[in-house]
């Protein structure tokens, strides 16, 4: 009768295994764990850092209120290239918060926005105020965004006027520390407060205007300083081919882009004298004519030009013996 011999040796070490197994799985489901828990805890550190930012520039709010300043009658938003905007509606029941860009229309109809105010103008923000026009919102951008500065250092001459470090009160001080901190969330209150001599009213014609001239500006600086570079290089040295029809093809593409929304612009080369041949000449033209749109005061377009203006002759002050 033959008897049946068991494999101790491989059963043994089946079970070894499936241990062995069962131990590299519960060590990795207690790192997985560890890490989750370690992420959450990260995220609610964040949003406690966050919350506390929106909070110090609340509280900067209600200082420059206090001080009798004006916030502008609506959103102000603050783009950031990689993350989200900072919304800020101005208010009894104020507003501050992220926002992302997707959401962003649906979130200012939900909150009554009907005018905002946006720090500046980029390429790949022309959709999304687009979008704003299209559903009614009158959308503001900020001409000089040197104007954020301006304000920040308004304010500090006006705190430390005449006054030493230990002449300031804690409300002064705390100010000043808002002032020169670097907090996104108190960025977009500064934007509100800005003065409205610097906010410029848009529409879309604008808005696919300003885009052509973006792209025409990116082919003309090129080419321009291509050309400056060769002309100090002789004939046969010259490293690149200036391709001078496509810069005139992006600048006929942007003067028929202008003309097309402002049809008045002819008159303008008319009147200036540019040949209806020069379309280059033509294309800086129009340029001129989209940097002073809206601008209402005469002073403030030569100011743009870099011209100081002034519309009444100062008297000339009496030498003193």
């Amino acid at each position: 009768m033959t008897e049946t011999v068991v494999p101790i040796a491989k059963k043994t070490r089946r079970k070894e295994t499936e241990k062995s197994g069962t131990k590299e799985g519960v060590k990795e489901k207690r790192a997985k764990n560890t890490r989750k828990k370690v992420n959450e805890e990260a995220m609610l550190g964040q949003k406690a850092k966050e919350e506390a930012l929106k909070n110090e520039a609340l509280d900067f709010y209600r200082q420059l209120i206090e001080r009798g300043l004006k916030p502008f009658d609506g959103a102000s938003i603050d783009f950031h290239r990689k993350r989200d905007p900072v919304v800020f509606i101005p208010g009894e029941n104020s507003v501050i918060t992220t926002v992302k860009k997707e959401e962003l229309r649906d979130f200012l109809k939900a909150n009554n926005v009907n005018r905002v105010l946006v720090d500046a103008l980029f390429p790949s923000r022309v959709p999304i105020l687009q979008s704003l026009l299209e559903h009614g919102l009158e959308v503001y951008i900020l001409r000089r965004p040197s104007a954020l500065a301006g304000f920040k250092a308004m304010m500090l001459r006006r705190l430390r006027k005449n006054k030493r470090d230990e002449d300031l009160d804690d409300n002064e001080k705390k100010l000043i520390k808002l002032l020169q901190k670097k907090n996104d969330f108190i960025d977009a209150v500064i934007l509100a407060f800005t003065w409205p001599k610097f906010h410029r009213r848009i529409d879309i014609p604008y808005l696919i205007c300003w885009r052509a001239m973006n792209k025409w500006r990116q082919v003309y600086s090129v080419y321009y300083e291509v050309q400056r570079m060769v002309e100090d290089l002789e004939g046969d040295e010259t490293p690149v081919n200036l391709h001078e029809d496509r810069v005139v093809k992006k600048a006929r593409e942007f003067v028929d882009t202008v003309e097309r929304h402002f049809p008045g612009i002819r008159r303008v080369f008319e009147e200036t004298g540019i040949p209806d041949d020069d379309v280059i000449a033509q294309a800086l033209c129009a340029e001129v004519f989209l940097e002073v749109y809206r601008i209402p005061r005469k002073s403030d377009v030569l100011e743009k030009a870099g011209i100081r203006y002034s519309p009444t002759l100062k008297k000339p002050r009496s030498k003193k013996k």
